[in-house]
């Protein structure tokens, strides 16, 4: 079963960490599974506290990161979230909400976790990012 090829979906996967380490192959079936998710601006995507379904990728516009006693951060295309609630499976730990409309694509928690888990090497990009975002050393 070939999946359709989607450039822009398949460049936005390749730049991120967690996904480089995968073969070209399974990168073209995430592609081919990403939901392409509108949202406008002010309308929050994620909300800490609810539980994880979907990995989040920004493919335009910007979003707004809210975390408790910091303030917002802003991140543009190619920027992405959702990973830390389902590879830890725990509560989203930020709100994220749309700074700009914005395009994102969306990969569910069914098709995110089989892949990033079932390879060494994206599993330990993941942890490093998650690692980052939360400032734990992973060393």
């Amino acid at each position: 079963d070939a999946a359709p090829v989607r450039p822009r979906e398949l460049e936005l996967l390749r730049e991120i960490p967690i996904f480089s380490p995968l073969s070209p192959p399974v990168v073209e079936q995430l592609a081919a599974r990403l939901i392409s998710v509108q949202a406008r601006a002010g309308e929050e995507i994620i909300r800490r506290g609810d539980q994880g379904d979907r990995f989040y990728i920004v493919g335009s516009g910007e979003v707004e990161v809210l975390l408790d006693g910091e303030p917002p951060r802003r991140e543009g295309t190619g920027s992405y979230f959702g990973e830390i609630a389902l590879l830890r499976d725990v509560p989203r730990t930020a709100t994220v909400r749309a700074a700009t409309d914005v395009e994102l694509f969306a990969l569910d928690r069914d098709d995110f976790l089989p892949a990033v888990t079932g390879h060494a090497g994206s599993a330990e990009a993941a942890e490093a990012v998650i690692g980052s975002r939360l400032g734990i050393s992973t060393v």
